[in-house]
């Protein structure tokens, strides 16, 4: 059996599916099979899939005959799949090339239904990559690295990614739920999500970012606010079926009622305005559906959206404009409110600031002074008498030593001088010449010991206390500029 079906629905993607297949057909997974469902192109993506097919017998290739919809292409791919689990991947975007044996790995050793991976999203106008929470399943971190249940996650389940291509499939477990994407309809992964996940008994993360989502692309179907965003509704409502069979839905319905109403009212902001009163009937058709307590409506009433809702099920569509009116006149003078209060707290902030910068100042300006002050006080004093110090050692030092050194000869001389008394004048002579050499060459070692040493001692005094010797020289300066002060005052 082969290990991963990977489908891959294209229509009309000439700039980008070498890309896509490219990255498809070099996986570090080779028992794979690639479906490619050509839906009517009319550009030249078919031939250039037919070549690939040409270089690998993995590629298999369907034709829709006519402009069917990717969730029609979608359903053929499963349909003839034979691998053992199934990925879904967008003719415009790409995949790293361990992506499919990272994904079976994972859902393999964790015997899951489903595996789902993190995202990276590339911008085809800005040509950067970057990710967000709902791509990366942030609201899914808490069960890194686990296997979990759709019932842990009441918390967060409306906040879950629900596209198709960031998950494989077991093929086995999508045959025994029946599922199937709606064909004719975008928004199709959101039923067929919620479908498959509140069915799936086990369920697991690879928390890489693999698979690469091309967004802001030319003609992608995600780009329009025409007529496509009415498939919203019907999504939806399929959608809210589906969650009315969740165990959880009993706990979850007024969250989970405040998300449809949201949803479905943003949709609405999104259209032309040529496409406003047509959608706002289905959207009241839909809302006027909705069966709800008195519980459940008082839970709402705190929603973002509750007053809108309502209002939708009761008024027509110039009524409820009236309503939007009046609400934004009310809401514009609260904003206005609001607008004043936060400009008089920003004026009282940037008052505060530039005080507290004046405070800082002045205590900054009072610790240079200080320290200038301790450093002329100080520092001089303290650099003198320590070159004094080591002046006066090496100067004792040099004492001492020349000093044994000469009594040490002396007492050689001596000795020699009385052991020498019956010598000849000639012998006497020379042992003095002797003597004295030998004396004179200590000498003039011990003096280049010394003269090294005074070196050593100066490099480190200029080294050390090159700010002492400036401080000395202003110091000098200041006493030469005092005296002749001086002499001028006496003169007058």
């Amino acid at each position: 059996m082969t290990k991963v079906s990977i489908i891959v629905p294209f229509q009309n993607v000439e700039n980008y599916i070498s890309k896509c297949l490219s990255s498809l057909m070099y996986q570090t997974l080779s028992d794979t099979e690639i479906i490619c469902i050509n839906d009517a192109s009319t550009d030249s993506s078919k031939e250039i899939v037919e070549n690939y097919a040409q270089k690998d017998k993995r590629i298999i290739i369907l034709n829709t005959g006519k402009p069917s919809g990717q969730s029609y292409a979608r359903n053929l791919g499963i349909e003839i799949a034979s691998g053992e689990y199934i990925g879904f991947v967008d003719s415009d975007d790409w995949v790293e090339l361990d992506f499919f044996e990272k994904m079976y790995n994972k859902a393999k050793s964790d015997d899951t239904d489903i595996t789902m991976c993190q995202a990276q999203l590339y911008d085809d106008k800005e040509l950067r990559f970057y990710t967000n929470d709902y791509y990366s399943l942030k609201p899914l971190e808490k069960f890194k690295d686990t296997v979990f249940h759709p019932n842990d996650t009441i918390d967060e389940i409306l906040n879950i990614n629900v596209v198709l291509w960031n998950k494989i499939y077991k093929r086995e477990f999508l045959q025994q739920t029946g599922a199937k994407l709606q064909s004719g309809y975008i928004y199709e992964d959101l039923p067929f999500f919620f479908e498959t996940y509140i069915k799936a008994q086990r369920i697991n993360i690879l928390w890489e970012a693999p698979y690469y989502y091309r967004q802001n692309r030319s003609y992608s179907t995600m780009q329009n606010s025409d007529k496509k965003v009415y498939d919203r509704i019907p999504m939806v409502e399929l959608t809210y079926k589906i969650l009315q069979n969740a165990e959880f839905f009993p706990i979850k319905k007024p969250e989970i009622v405040s998300w449809i109403i949201d949803d479905i009212f943003h949709r609405y902001t999104l259209l032309e305005d040529k496409y406003y009163e047509d959608y706002y009937g289905k959207m009241k058709e839909f809302f006027q559906k909705i069966e709800l307590t008195k519980e459940d409506e008082e839970i709402l009433a705190k929603s973002y959206c509750w007053d809108e809702f309502c209002n939708i099920k009761e008024r027509s569509y110039f009524g409820f404009w009236n309503f939007l009116i009046e609400k934004y006149k009310t809401s514009n003078k609260r904003i206005k409110e609001a607008e004043h209060k936060c400009n008089l707290d920003i004026l009282a902030i940037k008052e505060y600031l530039e005080q507290y910068k004046k405070e800082q100042k002045d205590e900054k300006d009072k610790i240079v002074d200080w320290w200038q002050n301790y450093c002329e006080e100080h520092t001089e004093k303290e650099a003198k008498r320590r070159a004094d110090e080591q002046f006066i050692f090496l100067e004792s030092k040099k004492t001492e030593e020349l000093k044994a050194l000469y009594d040490e000869f002396q007492q050689k001389l001596t000795k020699q001088e009385y052991e020498l008394k019956s010598w000849q004048a000639e012998s006497v002579k020379q042992v003095r010449e002797k003597l004295t050499a030998d004396y004179e060459w200590k000498l003039e070692n011990q003096k280049q010991h010394y003269m090294q040493a005074l070196i050593d001692q100066k490099n480190y005094y200029e080294n050390h206390f090159l700010l002492v010797k400036i401080l000395l020289k202003f110091y000098k300066k200041s006493e030469q500029i005092k005296n002749k002060f001086k002499k001028i005052i006496k003169k007058n």
